[in-house]
């Protein structure tokens, strides 16, 4: 079963990500809330993909999408920020707006965890 790390700062929106997620067939890892949280659930092998939301309290979750990056884990954000915020390494990356559409974000997971 793919293992997927939910990054989030508000709770109400995290439950319900992760109900849906669960829901779908998927484990989820969290939720985070902070990039301090995140970065202690990303361990080899702990997570196949992510979900982050782009603003945690005023703080990008740009550390965690860089490291999610440089370990080859796949990730999409999912926010009510705008995609031209994200640049360099980051820029050109899966962003789904908030209000989450659950049927797309949960087909984009399985496509992105496809071999797990």
């Amino acid at each position: 079963m793919p293992k997927i790390l939910l990054v989030e700062d508000d709770f109400l929106i995290a439950y319900d990500v992760k109900a849906q997620l669960e829901d779908a067939g998927l484990e989820v890892v969290g939720p985070a809330s902070s990039n301090e949280d995140a970065d202690a659930l990303i361990q080899p092998g702990a997570v196949h993909a992510a979900v982050l939301d782009m603003d945690l309290g005023g703080v990008t979750s740009f550390p965690t999408a860089s490291r999610l990056k440089d370990l080859g884990i796949p990730f999409v954000f999912v926010t009510g920020n705008d995609q031209a915020e994200l640049k360099g390494s980051l820029a050109g990356s899966a962003v789904h707006t908030k209000p989450v559409h659950f049927p797309r974000l949960i087909d984009t997971l399985k496509s992105l965890t496809a071999s797990k």
